[in-house]
């Protein structure tokens, strides 16, 4: 089974959704609203550096772990401080609803 025990939820993170707005220009921006604090799992599943035109980037996957939510989707992202993970994926593994498994990306300079 691919689930973390509670005992390893030991960050706290922040999920975010994304509020788009338009201004009068009709000009559309994205801004974040705060949606909940969670307790999760991170485990860093790959990484590599891309090179391109603005330079060199990293690209950091994680697998989160945290309590089953049904109102998270992969419009969210998570904020932990200066961190930020895009969600790309979402998974009951084991079909219980007890955990919830989050393949992300992080957003790294």
């Amino acid at each position: 089974m691919n689930t973390a025990p509670v005992g390893n939820l030991r960050h706290g993170l922040i999920i975010e959704a994304p509020l788009r707005m338009v201004d009068d220009g009709a000009s559309a921006a994205t801004s974040w609203s705060f949606v909940a604090t969670v307790w999760a799992a991170i485990r860093a599943v790959s990484g590599r550096e891309i090179v391109d035109a603005d330079g060199v980037s990293a690209r950091l996957s994680h697998q989160i772990t945290i309590r089953w939510r049904s109102d998270l989707t992969t419009a969210m992202r998570f904020h932990d401080g200066s961190r930020i993970f895009l969600i790309h994926g979402l998974r009951d593994v084991d079909d219980t609803r007890r955990r919830l498994t989050c393949l992300v990306e992080e957003l790294a300079s």
